[in-house]
Order: C-alpha cells, then sequence, then structure tokens
C-alpha cells in the first residue's frame, strides 16, 4: 500500500506541475527574429536575442572597450595601412572559428557592410603552443591533458581607422564569433552566455546557458513568440510569463507598479520620414510639417508622458548625457510659422489639393498615433490619407521609394550616438539600408565615411540633419517592460532587454 501511495505521489509530481516549469525564466518577443545569423541582427527581435546568444571579440564595459579572449594587442608601423597583432588566450574560441567570423564582414553582402569598409584583410601568424597548468592536469577536466593553443591574427585596416573605431565595430553583434564547421553544416554555433537549444517558428525560442552562470543570470529561457500584448498580459496573470513589453494602452493596468515596471530610455527615436524624391516636399513644406506637430501635448495626452522629446534625430537624454552644447535650432510647435512656411513651399497652393499618402503599421498604438499626426497636419490645410499597413510590405515599398509620409521607429543596435545618424542619413544607405527618407548631403555622407569620426563630426551632422529636416522629428519612446518576481530574482537580466 505504501509502494501505491508513493507511486501516486511521483505521478503527481510528474502532471501536476505547469508546462513551463523547465525554464527559469520566459520572456515573450513580438515576432521571430529575421535572422539568428549575427551578419543580419538589424531587426530588433534579432538585436535582442544577439545580446544572449552572440559575443564579438571585444566587448563594451564601462565605455571601454575589453576582451577575455585577447592577451596582447600590438600596433605594427606601416606607411599605407594601419595594422595590428591580436594574440589569442586559451579561453578563446578557436582560432578557425574567429578568422572565419571576421572575414564574413569582408567577403559577405550583408545590411551593416559599409560599416566595416576600413576591414581589408585578416592574416593568420604561426602559433604557440603553451604547456597546461600543473592546476590543469590535476583537475578531473578531460581537455586538461592537451596543450592549449594561443594563436595571433593579423589585421589590416584602411589608414587612419582608430584604435577605438575598430574596437567598437568589433564590440558589435555583426562581428560575432560563430563556429565555422557547425555554420557549414546549417547549424549556429555562438559564444555568448547562452547557446540555441530549439526554435519553433511562431512560437517559441528556447535558449540553455553555454555553462553554469552566476545566480545573477537565468540558466534557462523560454522566448515566446506572442505579437498581441494582451495575449501576453494575460499569460503574465497565470504565472506563464515573467517579462513582456507594455503597449501603451497597457501602461495603466494595476500589475504595472513601479516594482514590476521595467524603464528603458534614449534608445530609440520615433519619427516620419518625408520622401525626399518629390520636388514639392522642399525645406519650406519640410518646416511647416515639423512646426504643425504639438509633441508635448501628444506625449502628455496620448502617450501619457512615457515619451521624451528628441534634439532632431536624437534623444534629449542621450544629448544631455554627452553634453554636446548643440546650437538652438526652433522645431517646436507653431502653427502661425507652419503656415507661413507652407506659403513660401514650391508647389503652394496646388499642394493644398493633392491627397498626401500618410503610412504606418497598422495595429492600434500606431494607427491611434498616425490620427493625431493627421489632425495636426489637416489643421494647417493639408489633405491626409492615413494608409495602416502590415510591417513587411510598408518597409519593402519604403524601402522602394513608395508613400508620401511613413511613421517609422528607429531602435539603437548598441550605445553610440553615431547610431542615430549612420545608416539613417547616409546618402549611400538609401531604402531598406537606412536612409529611409532618401535624404541626399553630400558633406553628411563624407563626415559619416571617415573612418576618425569625432564627436564635434557627430555634432555637425546633427545639427545639419535638424535643419535640413528629412524628417517630421516626433520623439523617443520609452520601452516600457512589466516584470514579475521571479525576473527580479535575476540582477543582470535587466540589461539583456
Amino acid at each position: 500500500m505504501r509502494t501505491l501511495s508513493l507511486v501516486f505521489f511521483l505521478l503527481s509530481l510528474t502532471f501536476c506541475g505547469r508546462e513551463t516549469e523547465e525554464f527559469a525564466i520566459q520572456i515573450a518577443l513580438p515576432s521571430d527574429p529575421a535572422h539568428l545569423d549575427p551578419l543580419f541582427s538589424t531587426d530588433l527581435t534579432s538585436q535582442k536575442l544577439a545580446r544572449f546568444l552572440h559575443q564579438g571579440i571585444f566587448q563594451v564595459e564601462k565605455e571601454s572597450f575589453v576582451s577575455p579572449w585577447i592577451s596582447n594587442a600590438k600596433r605594427v608601423s606601416n606607411a599605407s595601412e594601419e595594422i595590428w597583432r591580436i594574440e589569442f588566450n586559451e579561453t578563446s574560441p578557436p582560432m578557425e572559428d574567429i578568422h572565419f567570423s571576421l572575414s564574413r564582414l569582408i567577403s559577405e553582402s550583408y545590411p551593416r557592410k559599409a560599416d566595416y569598409q576600413f576591414l581589408k584583410s585578416i592574416r593568420i601568424l604561426p602559433s604557440q603552443v603553451a604547456e597546461p597548468s600543473p592546476s590543469l592536469l590535476r583537475s578531473n577536466d578531460p581537455s586538461a591533458s592537451k596543450a592549449h593553443s594561443k594563436f595571433s591574427l593579423e589585421f589590416h585596416f584602411q589608414k587612419g581607422t582608430t584604435e577605438t573605431e575598430w574596437k567598437e565595430k568589433f564590440s558589435l553583434p555583426f562581428a560575432s564569433i560563430i563556429g565555422k564547421e557547425e555554420w557549414q553544416d546549417h547549424h549556429l554555433k555562438s559564444y555568448g552566455k547562452y547557446k540555441l537549444k530549439q526554435w519553433k517558428k511562431n512560437e517559441f525560442i528556447d535558449l540553455e546557458a553555454q555553462k553554469e552562470l552566476t545566480e545573477n543570470l537565468p540558466n534557462s529561457i523560454r522566448f515566446r513568440i506572442l505579437p498581441q500584448s494582451t495575449t501576453s498580459l494575460f499569460l503574465y496573470r497565470k504565472s506563464e510569463l515573467d517579462a513582456f513589453k507594455l503597449s501603451d494602452f497597457l501602461l495603466s493596468i494595476p500589475e504595472a507598479t513601479s516594482e514590476y515596471t521595467l524603464t528603458k530610455k534614449g534608445r530609440s527615436v520615433q519619427y516620419v520620414t518625408i520622401n525626399q524624391t518629390n520636388p514639392c516636399f522642399d525645406l519650406h513644406f519640410r518646416n511647416a510639417l515639423n512646426f504643425s506637430i504639438p509633441r508635448e501635448q501628444i506625449i502628455q495626452k496620448l502617450l501619457e508622458n512615457h515619451a521624451d522629446l528628441t534634439y532632431g534625430p536624437v534623444p534629449l537624454p542621450y544629448v544631455e548625457k554627452l553634453k554636446l552644447n548643440l546650437k538652438k535650432i526652433e522645431i517646436g510647435y507653431h502653427k502661425e510659422k507652419a503656415n507661413s512656411e507652407l506659403k513660401l513651399s514650391k508647389c503652394y497652393p496646388n499642394i493644398l489639393k493633392k491627397e498626401i499618402d500618410f503610412r504606418m503599421r497598422g495595429d492600434d498604438e500606431n494607427q491611434t498615433k498616425g490620427r493625431a499626426i493627421k489632425q495636426a497636419l489637416e489643421e494647417i490645410g493639408l489633405k491626409i490619407k492615413l494608409r495602416p499597413m502590415e510591417k513587411a510590405p510598408l518597409y519593402k515599398e519604403n524601402g522602394e521609394g513608395k508613400g508620401d509620409l511613413t511613421l517609422l521607429t528607429w531602435y539603437s543596435d548598441y550605445d553610440s550616438i553615431w547610431n542615430f545618424l549612420d545608416p539613417l542619413f547616409h546618402p549611400e544607405k538609401t531604402g531598406n539600408g537606412g536612409n529611409r527618407s532618401f535624404y541626399q548631403n553630400h558633406m553628411i555622407g563624407q563626415l559619416l565615411s571617415k573612418p576618425n569620426r569625432n564627436l564635434n563630426d557627430a555634432k555637425q551632422v546633427i545639427e545639419t540633419v535638424t535643419k535640413e529636416k528629412p524628417w517630421i522629428f516626433l520623439w523617443s519612446i520609452q520601452e516600457n517592460y512589466l516584470i514579475s518576481k521571479e525576473f527580479l530574482r535575476y540582477t543582470e537580466l535587466a540589461d539583456y532587454l
């Protein structure tokens, strides 16, 4: 009888536990990643997953670049190139994987290739073999008896490329290291904190730790693909989800207290592209559009103060952090100036008779913002046709130069002022390359392409773009995440969202 009771007890443990128990943490994502190939980590979901899966030869820590894999880096004098010899230690990935991954930056085509034009070649130098330490020989590690191979690679950069620039670029997701042999077998071997366990499209992505982690990070994570935040909220209330991004209309729910709401500022800009291929959309017209938008009122009433103003294309919190001392350029709401500028535009008054095609994503949140912008533009006499679209055709057609105005959001790839400027305004990266307004300014292109660009160059780009207004500058959305008690146990996890 006691044996029978024990059987029933074990069965109850097997079948009564909730399905999600095997994963330490569950996080919602709005869509599948477009790619897990780091070269194509340009969409928001891919970028988030890259923080968990991938690692490059450098990492950013407290505004400096560090590497656990590098034991020495030495600059070699050369008249025509910048040459650096980098020695990797025994904790690094194999030489073949590092050389393969970074050589792809030169040999393959990918969206951000222009950012790596400074990289000319990578050469393998003769390796050295170091004897294992006595402590390793005494350990139970089966690899301890093997000699640890150190190796060096020689990097050839375009003349004038600064150490800060190439280290920054090698710290980005696009320069992450992957396993050569596994990739050629159509599998992903990554070297970040986590590795891919399973990906079931439209349902979930499972990750597990590469090795035993500290208590500040979970050992396993399931990312659930949940396009609707209302579904995420339902699962959160059932304790089947630990974190998801709150839509604007969910910010006032009872659960969204200060303790369980995580806010990220200054990582995005929302804007309206003004199609520069239309000759009627001259500077006076673009000035009129910008003066017509009551940004502060929309932020206060519609966004419930969950957004920040921008200086042109850069969030104000980011500008203030860098102390750039930018010139004062008036772009705030001023209806009289908007009307005056409109009357000076090339196609006035005929522009008042033309129906202007205004596009945005078709979800409720984007349509609500679109209607507020439409109303402001109509108040200065313009005829606006609102066109909600699915994400894929919206971006595809925008990349082809279609549509007059398009409401879009840019999320930063990494923590740098250049991330808000390049590729968004580079004249050679139009359409799907990032410059979605097809803005053309040769001087801006030269500054963005400089191998040793600095903060003064960034300041000049920001001020010029703000004066020329290829966008209707709107605001920087605050990202708000609802998190669980379980999520709060892992103190480093918030940095990955």
